[in-house]
């Protein structure tokens, strides 16, 4: 049974993998593949389901003569970084990312603090369903659940040491959290930098994370640095590996924005190794346009972060991203990480005394339109006749003047279209009509 995505295990809390005794089997399955007779790290997000699951993967784990140690709530990167201190082999992050509280998650650190590759994932994945066939009992004794805040702390100074710019004292900065992981420690790193911090969605409940908020909704966060004039702003996703930046005039800059300002100013000051970027294939056409320019070579992973990372490694490049916002500084961190991005790119902007819109708007974009729909089942695209030849026709016809990307989610049933071209109502009909296409072709 297929368990892992493109990011660890993810899905409906209340429904498989995520009950009770199958999460017990998931801890005991990772310690003894990663961490046998060994402390193994686990934070968490926000989400209700959260101190549940923990509970659950702790029984596992210590079933196989682990050790589990709880660091409590924190962003994800908190756990690549940590991990480093080498009292872990392995650290456990539960979260669902940018998803909804309903579902929940959990990715793997290994001791070098990168996210597992699939070869490893598929040795803890079939010692699980061996056991799920084997129906293999672990014991569901009450175990004691002690979160360390000082854990936090370290990772917050981590953060705090790698601002080189001077002061942010005068700067007022928006931050939106999301009701994440990120609602302590944002705004109390920015207030440490010095910043007047203006913090939104930092009253988690368990249920209010990423609701119409944070990186996947920074639209209130905009409109409150439109109105109050603020330097600019943050928004966060549910677990503070990816963000989206709000220049001092509301507008929203994804990672595109940010990977090629980065990238430049890198390059500027002759830390671009190999003059070499990692993005992915969704990174718009002027992006790409505007790297050339700059003489910048970029490499296209495939979508997800620790893609992103395998290729930075492949091609010793220390700087790669996402147009949607996990930033791998590479000589820093193994890993994306929201808040050390927005300090790094702070940094930058005290270093050339520049606003953000100044520093940010390097490339003249493409346009672009999303279509997600929700399918049953996710059958190649090459064997759906109909569609893939309608995908053919229409990229004939954008020419060179645009792309079609199709592809599925790799953490749930969701096919994504992407259309890019010069004309937006061009490009708005074809990704409609594929998505249609293909909606209808697999549910026929």
């Amino acid at each position: 049974m297929k368990l892992f995505g493109t990011d660890g295990i993810r899905g409906d809390s209340s429904k498989f993998p995520f009950d009770n005794a199958t999460l017990r089997i998931i801890g005991k399955s990772i310690a003894e593949i990663l961490c046998a007779k060994k402390e193994v790290l686990i934070i968490r997000d926000t989400r209700e389901s959260g101190e549940r699951i923990q509970k659950e993967l702790a029984k596992g784990i210590v079933s196989a003569s682990a050790v589990p140690v709880f660091g409590g709530i924190m962003p994800t990167p908190a756990a690549s970084f940590l991990i480093k201190s080498d009292r872990y082999s392995a650290a456990i992050v539960i979260s669902a990312s940018h998803n909804l509280y309903m579902d929940n998650g959990i990715k793997i650190f290994n001791s070098k603090g990168l996210k597992l590759g699939d070869s490893v994932e598929a040795r803890i994945e079939k010692k699980i369903n061996k056991y799920l066939a084997l129906k293999v009992a672990v014991s569901s004794e009450k175990i004691k659940i002690k979160e360390d805040s000082k854990l936090l702390r370290f990772y917050e100074n981590f953060v705090i040491k790698n601002f080189i710019g001077c002061s942010l004292k005068g700067k007022m900065i928006v931050v939106d959290c999301a009701n994440g992981a990120s609602y302590k420690c944002a705004p109390y790193v920015l207030k440490k930098l010095g910043a007047k911090v203006v913090a939104l969605n930092v009253d988690p409940n368990g249920r209010n994370v990423n609701l119409n908020c944070g990186a996947l909704h920074p639209g209130y966060a905009a409109k409150v640095v439109k109105k109050l004039k603020t330097f600019c702003g943050f928004a966060f996703d549910g677990d503070a590996d990816r963000l989206i930046c709000i220049d001092e005039k509301g507008i929203v800059r994804d990672g595109d924005y940010f990977l090629a300002s980065m990238a430049s100013w890198l390059k500027s000051k002759k830390k671009l190794k190999n003059n070499t970027l990692v993005a992915t294939i969704v990174a718009n056409m002027g992006f790409l346009q505007a790297m050339k320019r700059e003489k910048i070579k970029v490499i296209s992973a495939k979508v997800g972060d620790k893609y992103v990372v395998e290729d930075m490694k492949k091609y010793k490049a220390i700087f790669g991203g996402e147009q949607s916002g996990h930033f791998i500084f590479k000589d820093i961190l193994a890993t994306g990480d929201g808040l050390l991005s927005a300090v790094m790119l702070l940094a930058a902007l005290s270093e050339e005394n520049k606003k953000m819109s100044e520093f940010i708007d390097v490339i003249e974009k493409f346009p672009q339109i999303f279509v997600n729909k929700k399918v049953s089942k996710r059958i190649p695209i090459e064997k759906l006749s109909k569609s893939y030849k309608l995908i053919k026709d229409y990229e004939k016809f954008l020419g060179v003047n645009g792309r079609i990307l199709v592809r599925y989610s790799g953490t749930e049933n969701l096919l994504r279209v992407m259309v890019e071209g010069k004309d937006i109502k061009e490009i708005e009909i074809i990704a409609e009509n594929l998505a249609d296409s293909i909606e209808k072709e697999i549910e026929s």
